[in-house]
């Protein structure tokens, strides 16, 4: 069975450019098989910043457990685009009716690619 780690992470999205770029270079290689962990290190969209991110969102927890995506961007001195932009990637543990912040800080915390290079 599937955790719920799991599918967020099965629903992640990656750029096609890079990942069809990535996957022909490794083709050409004469590699016939790839990592998916290297594919998202590749070509998942990143965060930057999200060190800091994640730390003031610890320090949020103290006061509250959920927020809307208009108090998230305020937290983080981000747009709300960023932020839905962050939910389309599936960054956001979102519940239909506010973003667990706990969650999501446990997710960005297990992705080791979502920081960048």
């Amino acid at each position: 069975m599937l955790t719920r780690s799991d599918l967020l992470t099965l629903g992640m999205q990656v750029d096609v450019n890079k990942a069809y770029d990535l996957l022909r270079m490794f083709k050409d290689a004469g590699q016939s098989h790839i990592n998916v962990e290297t594919i998202l290190d590749e070509a998942a969209p990143k965060i930057g910043g999200v060190e800091e991110y994640i730390k003031k969102l610890e320090h949020s927890l103290q006061i509250r457990k959920t927020c809307n995506f208009s108090e998230l961007a305020t937290w983080l001195n981000v747009s709300r685009q960023t932020v839905y932009n962050w939910k389309k990637f599936g960054y956001l543990v979102y519940d239909k009716t506010a973003i667990d912040l706990a969650a999501t800080v446990e997710l960005w915390k297990s992705i080791p690619w979502l920081s960048g290079k």
